[in-house]
């Protein structure tokens, strides 16, 4: 039977384990992980909670308060920097925690908390414990003093952004955090209109990563036979909407007041979607063209 109560939901998933394992064989890799990945479980469980699950070489841990979470994050941190006595390499974590309702079935937990743990996780580099400003402002005012702003960003299934902060557990490393200013931290843009053909599309923040291509499955599908199956992806970082290239021929893109033989030539980049211009996938964006896109940021 399905049960639903707040609780406290941790991602910790080992960085670089693709060169441990080129470095130390699949053998050695694999119990060296293993470790790492059932000292995060003994973590949890000091702190009154339990491992849910292994995914890969990331370890999902459900807790019962906001501080028993970021406590378990600390030690599982501090952890991976000490010295081990067995002369085997240190594996790094990066780690996302969060509180909110989860659904409790059989021996699993599901729900929005899930889901936004796994994206600060995600988001987290070596050795950084990330967790939203909601979360933080239920920590103990000890815990609560070691957090810093650390970026807003949508999450797919969440109605608005999330305002993310990083905390900070280890107090050498506080001077290498640039704190954002408030006009930085929030959103710049508010949407952005796509046109293709006779097609209008008002693409909010809440549908990223949205997706262009030749694919049925894009959520818009361009059949223009220089655009890759899919293409590229329109995404929000730091407020701001941007082109993402993932294709074979690229993607060109000529913002609004550009001479018509002026564009800016993306494959495999990024590309920050400012005003007004076009984009065309595998082709010049000359005007008529019959796959041209038009997008305006508002």
């Amino acid at each position: 039977m399905d049960t639903q109560q707040q609780r406290a939901v941790l991602f910790a998933d080992v960085v670089g384990s693709t060169a441990l394992y080129r470095r130390l064989g699949d053998e050695r890799a694999e119990a060296l992980i293993r470790g790492a990945l059932e000292r995060v479980a003994d973590a949890a469980i000091r702190r009154g909670g339990r491992l849910i699950k292994t995914i890969g070489d990331c370890a999902m841990c459900e807790l019962p308060d906001a501080d028993a979470a970021a406590h378990a994050s600390i030690e599982v941190q501090r952890q991976a920097r000490e010295p081990r006595q067995d002369g085997e390499l240190p594996v790094q974590f990066r780690v996302g925690f969060t509180l909110g309702p989860v659904v409790s079935r059989e021996d699993d937990v599901f729900g929005d908390a899930v889901n936004v743990a796994a994206r600060l996780c995600d988001m987290a580099k070596a050795e950084q414990v990330l967790t939203t400003e909601a979360t933080s402002a239920l920590l103990s005012p000890e815990l609560r003093g070691s957090v810093r702003l650390f970026d807003q960003t949508p999450v797919k299934g969440i109605t608005q952004s999330l305002m993310i902060v990083q905390l900070l557990w280890d107090r050498r490393a506080a001077t290498q955090i640039f704190i954002a200013p408030s006009e930085v931290a929030l959103p710049a843009s508010t949407g952005l209109l796509l046109k293709y053909g006779a097609h209008s599309i008002l693409i909010a923040a809440q549908q990223m990563p949205y997706t262009i291509g030749r694919e049925e499955g894009c959520s818009l599908v361009v059949p223009s036979p220089f655009a890759s199956r899919v293409h590229a992806r329109i995404e929000m970082h730091r407020g701001k909407y941007t082109l993402v290239d993932e294709s074979t021929n690229g993607t060109y893109v000529r913002p609004e007041g550009a001479d018509a033989d002026k564009f800016v030539y993306i494959r495999r980049e990024v590309f920050t979607l400012l005003g007004r211009g076009v984009f065309a996938l595998g082709e010049r964006p000359d005007e008529g063209l019959a796959h041209l896109l038009s997008y305006e940021v508002s």
